[in-house]
């Protein structure tokens, strides 16, 4: 197919940048974008940090400009915006069937449908003042929370949720996060890093509970400004406690199997399987992008799934070009940051329990960069306030370098040189 029809459902980072990726690399045929939301593709980062703090705008997050997803702009491009939400899959028919009764055919397929905010169990129906933080209405709904709120509690401590205790606490909000593990941000950073960052919170005053888990949230009242109005039950080392607040947020991951597949084979709890090529093994018509796909790592020859701005950034890209041609695999080393209390910290790689951790520079003085060696190997690392050696600690983590200890955290000899 010289030409073919590229349906991508999910219309957000990763599925606008496909789409906007093919038309600005020649595709002729037929696009077509699906995605429930109203507005247009926009970035995530900002929504537990700079537009709930309200020093960043919605416009500011939208892909390219605003004018570019007007429905006379999107015609002239050659894009159709179709606002549904993908039900079902029919695989032989290659037809897709939306929520709205109608049907779309397709020649390929794209999934770039990121994930939808988990929630507990037990919380099987909307109560006022309990939130989760996936879609910038989520961030707009908490942000109107907040306002003369007088105790945000939020269920998990991952990076969500740490980013919005670090908001919550700069607009003079009182913050109480519950997480079920022995510690903050255990998916991400070594216990260095987390053990710090979670001393630098409890000095902000964030009252952060461990071991703790959240076994129902109930209403105790009306809502009104003059008493706390929500009561969260749980367990804590297995004692019944109970924690008062007046806004929960949930912020316990994410689940990245799209409904429409369910049946078809295409995706399982860990999202659509793909190859170095963005491609389904199970079916050659069938792309994924973004937090929903989890692609093979050549180096490890591992499916990971990268829920980060740079890999929606770049798979979106990658996707667009091996379906105009491209003959080069997609790699990416995973990279992410978090901004919170002030500190700039970005994260390179996996850290995995049992690896050896070298601290350059100071934790204490929040001025490090901290690495992991695995085999005597680098292959991660986090800079805390050194921003300027992640594209130096990238380049160890690329090439797995071997490199000693006491060399490595020898501050006088550059990070520059050892790479």
């Amino acid at each position: 197919m010289s030409s073919p029809h590229v349906a991508i459902v999910g219309a957000g980072h990763a599925g606008g940048r496909v789409a906007q990726h093919l038309k600005a690399l020649g595709h002729a045929g037929r696009v077509t974008l699906i995605g429930d939301e109203p507005h247009a593709p926009y970035e995530r980062p900002a929504l537990s940090k700079e537009l709930l703090l309200g020093t960043k705008t919605q416009d500011s997050l939208v892909l390219t400009s605003s004018d570019y997803w007007t429905l006379e702009s999107l015609t002239q491009t050659g894009i159709e915006r179709v606002r549904a939400s993908a039900q079902k899959l029919d695989v032989d028919l290659r037809r897709l069937h939306l929520d709205n009764g109608a049907s779309v055919d397709f020649d390929l397929l794209v999934v770039a449908t990121g994930g939808l905010a988990r929630r507990p169990r037990f919380l099987t129906r909307p109560i006022e003042g309990v939130h989760v933080l996936r879609t910038l209405d989520d961030c707009l709904a908490l942000r109107s929370s907040l306002e003369g709120c007088r105790k945000l509690a939020i269920v998990g401590a991952g990076v969500i949720g740490m980013e919005v205790a670090s908001t919550a606490i700069s607009l003079g909000v009182p913050v109480t996060v519950l997480e079920a593990g022995e510690g903050i941000m255990g998916r991400c950073l070594p216990p260095q890093v987390a053990g710090w960052l979670a001393q630098e919170h409890a000095g902000k005053g964030v009252d952060l509970r461990t071991r703790i888990n959240v076994t129902n949230i109930v209403r105790v009242g009306e809502a009104h400004r003059s008493a706390l109005a929500l009561r969260i039950d749980a367990l804590q080392d297995g004692v019944p406690v109970s924690i008062d607040a007046d806004c929960v947020l949930i912020a316990i991951g994410v689940d990245c199997n799209p409904a429409f597949l369910h049946g078809t084979g295409l995706s399982d709890e860990r999202g659509v399987r793909v190859d170095t090529f963005c491609r389904s093994p199970f079916a050659p018509w069938l792309y994924a992008a973004g937090d929903a796909a989890c692609t093979l790592d050549s180096a490890s020859r591992r499916h990971v799934r990268q829920e980060t701005w740079r890999n929606a950034e770049n798979q979106a890209r990658a996707v667009a070009e091996i379906v105009t041609g491209r003959t080069e695999p997609y790699t990416e080393i995973q990279w992410m940051w978090t901004d919170q209390l002030g500190h700039a910290i970005q994260v390179t790689g996996v850290h995995e329990p049992g690896d050896e951790i070298v601290v350059r520079g100071s934790l204490s003085s929040a001025d490090a960069t901290v690495i992991s060696l695995r085999d005597g190997c680098v292959t991660a690392g986090v800079t805390v306030n050194q921003s300027r050696e992640r594209r130096h600690l990238e380049r160890l983590v690329s090439a797995r370098k071997r490199i000693d200890a006491g060399r490595l955290a020898d501050t006088s000899v550059p990070l520059k040189e050892l790479a």
